[in-house]
């Protein structure tokens, strides 16, 4: 286990995006969203929710670039969230709603069990519960991948599991493109095992099901990779909680069903208010 107060002092060099703006009467979302991206990306997400709400956007991977992240220790999500917090509380006594996506979920529902007091709901997109063998699997396929694979043959099998066929075919020339760019780059296994062995060492529904704050749960039918009952059980185990389960869009919902998040997240965040 890391030192609490060397945890502490990471909170100086983690990477935000945004701001908290009191000025202006909008309700604040903290966003953790995914590290992986496909061709189009999360700013047509971002975009949508920055019409009606302030952002401030924590980034996992410049911060994990950081040489507090570069260790043989792995850090637990539960000791970012002490250094997340920390951080957050330099903003002053201000609210805000969480929204995370798949990894970022850890992240959001250990900021949570931190008890930052001002924290109002939790967005939970393509979360999962708890890690049954099948979820097991997967994860594990995916750290076999990084080791064996070339740079080119990895990400095709990521999206593979990450986006639905018909999504990579209507958008095959913006994935071979954007694949095309990453050719050179050197896959660090190492880093990979480090971040999914966090997942497969969490089963978040523990942690979820002690929270009474509002929670939205947001899934798709077709999701290889954090299957449609991760999400099912969690609403059922969940007090004060909603589960809007979209029929298609895959793992990447923050890029491939960017308005319908953008509508539900909307709806249920100003539904609760400042």
């Amino acid at each position: 286990m890391i030192n609490k107060k060397d945890i502490l002092g990471y909170s100086d060099i983690l990477t935000f995006r945004g701001s908290f703006d009191e000025t202006n009467n909008r309700v604040n979302i903290l966003l953790f969203l995914p590290k992986t991206r496909g061709p189009f990306g999360i700013k047509k997400f971002k975009k949508l929710i920055e019409k009606n709400f302030n952002l401030l956007e924590y980034d996992d991977i410049l911060s994990e670039q950081a040489k507090i992240f570069k260790q043989s220790q792995t850090l637990t999500f539960e000791e970012k969230a002490v250094a997340i917090n920390n951080a957050l509380t330099k903003c002053g006594d201000v609210n805000f709603h969480i929204v995370c996506h798949s990894t970022g979920c850890g992240l959001g529902t250990f900021l949570v069990k931190t008890n930052f007091k001002n924290f109002k709901s939790i967005t939970l997109i393509s979360p999962w519960n708890k890690v049954d063998d099948e979820f097991k699997s997967l994860q594990k396929k995916r750290i076999e991948n990084a080791r064996a694979l070339d740079s080119i043959s990895f990400l095709k099998s990521e999206y593979e599991l990450l986006y639905t066929s018909n999504y990579i075919e209507k958008f095959q020339k913006e994935f071979y493109d954007y694949i095309s760019t990453q050719k050179n780059k050197k896959i660090d296994h190492s880093f990979i095992e480090k971040r999914l062995k966090t997942i497969l060492d969490c089963e978040i529904g523990i942690e979820l099901y002690k929270l009474e704050l509002p929670k939205l749960f947001i899934n798709a039918v077709d999701d290889k990779l954090m299957k449609i009952h991760h999400g099912q059980e969690l609403y059922k185990t969940c007090k004060n909680s909603k589960l809007v389960s979209l029929k298609s869009g895959g793992h990447m919902l923050t890029e491939t069903r960017a308005e319908d998040l953008n509508m539900h997240i909307s709806y249920f965040i100003n539904s609760i208010g400042k």
